[in-house]
């Protein structure tokens, strides 16, 4: 097996190859020393959406996720209140504002966020975004991208898309969003051959789970929320040992 003109060859990207001189020239314990003890270095991020100054900035991993968002990038547009934040792509799990208080743009406090840098493409949403057509947005992008190859992509994405826009549209029911759940289990952890699947998920879960007031919203029957709680538990219990055995 050979690389390009049948030579070695690395496969990498610009970005680890630029910090390479610098580390070659000043050491690997000064390297170290920026960021933090398990995410060195600087990074790139590509700030978008509702910021008013978007663009690409380098810094340091561990900064803190409003300060990149707030300091650098000049703050929200019009002043809005913060709705939530995707920090790597559209395929890492979406964070809400409260959320974003305690992220740091580090591999750690991301995972500790349950959510990733992934791509380093950070998209910054004001209040009054429509997270229901954001997410549907995002579910239509990965349902053109798949290929076909594997059943539970090809499938599981055009499903997840056509549940999003029919409650989008707001013919949805509780069942829709059951489906989508139900969807997604069967579209990751290594059942298809490269992460698309995955990624489609990590898009669309989140979302309905941190923000499923706004689903809710726009089903055609709106979920009914008992009005007695506790008589509801009672009721819950009594029908779960309805078909237990009892002793004479």
């Amino acid at each position: 097996m050979s690389g390009l003109y049948r030579s070695p060859t690395v496969v990498n990207n610009v970005e680890t190859f630029s910090a390479i001189p610098h580390i070659l020239d000043k050491g690997a314990d000064w390297y170290s020393k920026i960021g933090t003890e398990k995410s060195p270095g600087t990074r790139l991020f590509s700030v978008s959406g509702h910021v008013k100054k978007p663009g690409v900035y380098e810094i340091e991993l561990g900064t803190p996720l409003l300060e990149l968002v707030n300091d650098l990038c000049g703050g929200i547009i019009d002043d809005k209140p913060l709705k939530a934040i995707i920090p790597g792509g559209s395929s890492v799990p979406i964070l809400t504002a409260e959320e974003c208080k305690t992220a740091n743009m580090d591999f750690e406090s991301m995972a500790a966020h349950k959510t990733m840098l992934g791509s380093g493409a950070v998209i910054v949403l004001a209040e009054g975004t429509d997270i229901v057509e954001t997410t549907y947005r995002f579910a239509r992008f990965y349902a053109h991208e798949s290929c076909g190859q594997c059943t539970p992509c090809r499938e599981g994405t055009h499903w997840v898309r056509d549940i999003l826009y029919k409650i989008r549209e707001g013919e949805g029911t509780t069942e829709d969003i059951d489906l989508i759940f139900s969807l997604s289990r069967n579209m990751e952890g290594g059942t298809t051959i490269c992460p698309l699947s995955d990624a489609c998920v990590g898009a669309v879960r989140p979302a309905l789970q941190k923000f499923r007031s706004e689903f809710d919203a726009k089903l055609k029957v709106k979920p009914i929320v008992p009005d007695h709680p506790r008589r509801r538990r009672k009721e819950d219990k009594i029908e779960s040992t309805a078909g237990e055995k009892t002793s004479p």
